[in-house]
């Protein structure tokens, strides 16, 4: 094999491991989002975009009840 052969097998190994990563990548951060949609709606919490800020805002007030009970 010549130098050119061993740059583009190299190039192509190098793009077939990086597709291979960036699909596991991506299915293990779908699961973590599916998970985490779940934990929401067991804890009967609304992800509906309308009422997000809401959401959010009754969060962070509890946990900040939680830090002074604790303090």
């Amino acid at each position: 094999m010549n130098f050119l052969q061993i740059v583009a097998a190299v190039i192509i190994l190098y793009l077939c491991i990086y597709a291979l990563i960036n699909r596991v990548c991506k299915c293990i951060e779908h699961c973590a989002t599916a998970r985490a949609y779940s934990k929401f709606r067991e804890n009967d919490v609304q992800t509906k975009i309308d009422n997000l800020d809401a959401t959010v805002k009754k969060l962070n007030k509890e946990r900040e009840d939680v830090k002074k009970t604790i303090s």
